[in-house]
């Protein structure tokens, strides 16, 4: 991954100055505490990025009462959203491309394998993409399930499908498991690894 791409598809200042900005301009009376639950900030955390954007002349702080200020951007604060806004937009359309052109590559190699049988491990926006991807193989493949550790999630449909905890890998006897998570793809891998009732299936990372 690029250092624009960090920039902008992990929870960097970057991504933070967007989403303050864009929340500041839909709402120039929303309160600090306000903004810090919407963004899913800490307190100080959204003070503090207001400070450095009033200091930069992006956002400009105006008294509604002795209790309340009101937050409005400035002409260069909303030519700095612009600008952010183009770069998260191109370098999100970037990364998807790659990641495309990634899943599709790792899916000719199992089709050339001849595992057809496949279980999605990580129920993500990339498994998302991964199921697409597999479905557009003129049915080559045939998913059986996808699975997740947060339980959370096991309540959740996805594309029909229930998401099960990782122990129904065994029950649907796959071909192989396509792990269809980047940040935790190591953490997956290991415990596939050693989960000795899955000898015999595949493990493929993206």
């Amino acid at each position: 991954m690029s250092e624009l791409e960090n920039k902008f598809l992990k929870p960097t200042e970057h991504l933070r100055n967007l989403q303050l900005l864009e929340e500041i301009s839909k709402n120039a009376s929303l309160s600090q505490r306000k903004l810090s639950q919407s963004l899913g900030l800490a307190l100080g955390m959204t003070n503090a990025c207001l400070k450095k954007m009033i200091n930069k002349g992006l956002v400009k702080a105006k008294g509604i009462n002795h209790k309340r200020i009101a937050y409005y951007l400035t002409p260069e604060g909303f030519s700095e959203k612009t600008k952010l806004t183009y770069h998260f937009l191109e370098h999100t359309i970037k990364y998807y491309s790659r990641l495309k052109n990634n899943i599709s590559a790792k899916l000719a190699l199992l089709s050339e394998i001849g595992h057809r049988r496949i279980v999605c491990y990580g129920a993500g926006e990339v498994m998302e993409v991964a199921f697409i991807i597999l479905n557009s193989f003129n049915f080559e493949f045939l998913v059986l399930g996808i699975v997740d550790d947060d339980i959370n999630k096991h309540s959740k449909k996805i594309f029909g499908f229930q998401v099960q905890h990782p122990r129904a890998i065994k029950e649907l006897k796959p071909d192989a498991v396509l792990i269809t998570s980047i940040d935790y793809k190591d953490k997956i891998m290991r415990s596939l690894n050693g989960n000795k009732d899955l000898t015999g299936i595949n493990f493929y990372t993206l």
